[in-house]
């Protein structure tokens, strides 16, 4: 980090207030490091970033807006026009966020925390808790997480519990969403 704080002091004057795309489709980051480099860069350089790629069909602009590729909203014949929830911290037990559209946390969801939105549930951390995605009957909506390990996860209507003794795939983003009427995880 002493090398790219050096890089970014002497390049402060050509970085001051650009803005900047993070790309993890490559390199996956956890919840943590995003958060640091996103202060650093700022710090250094006054550099923003303004979005994070997670995958080839969705990103996630630092406004809080998560939303997927043109493509992706071509095909869709969608737009997103509502505003996520953020919420930018750990969510411990006893916590409940509900959201009316697409939910972000930057940061872990612990057992006993609850996350419920009508859209997806994007969490930068690991998911112990419970996640609701699609809680209006959205079947497309997803639950995305740096790591599953949840207590109950639901895509609209349908429930799964994980088996006991699964050990979660480790540094690779993981998606639950709802194939052949079933909900199924995979990891990116």
């Amino acid at each position: 980090m002493a090398f790219m704080d050096d890089r970014l002091g002497q390049s402060r004057d050509f970085f001051q207030n650009t803005e900047m795309v993070l790309d993890l489709r490559n390199r996956p980051m956890r919840s943590d490091e995003i958060s640091a480099l996103y202060t650093r860069l700022y710090q250094k350089s006054m550099v923003r970033v303004v979005e994070v790629r997670l995958s080839d069909h969705l990103s996630f602009s630092m406004a809080g807006e998560p939303k997927k590729s043109r493509a992706a909203v071509e095909a869709d014949g969608e737009s997103n026009d509502c505003v996520p929830v953020i919420v930018r911290n750990t969510c411990r037990s006893g916590v409940r966020v509900v959201s009316s559209s697409d939910c972000v946390v930057l940061g872990d969801v612990n057992p006993g925390a609850e996350i419920i939105a009508e859209g997806d549930v994007i969490i930068f951390g690991n998911l112990r808790g419970v996640a609701h995605a699609g809680a209006r009957g959205d079947q497309s909506a997803r639950i995305w997480a740096l790591s599953f390990e949840p207590n109950q996860i639901r895509i609209a209507d349908l429930v799964a519990v994980p088996p006991r003794g699964a050990k979660p795939a480790r540094g690779r983003f993981e998606i639950a969403e709802i194939r052949d009427g079933v909900i199924q995880v995979v990891s990116l």
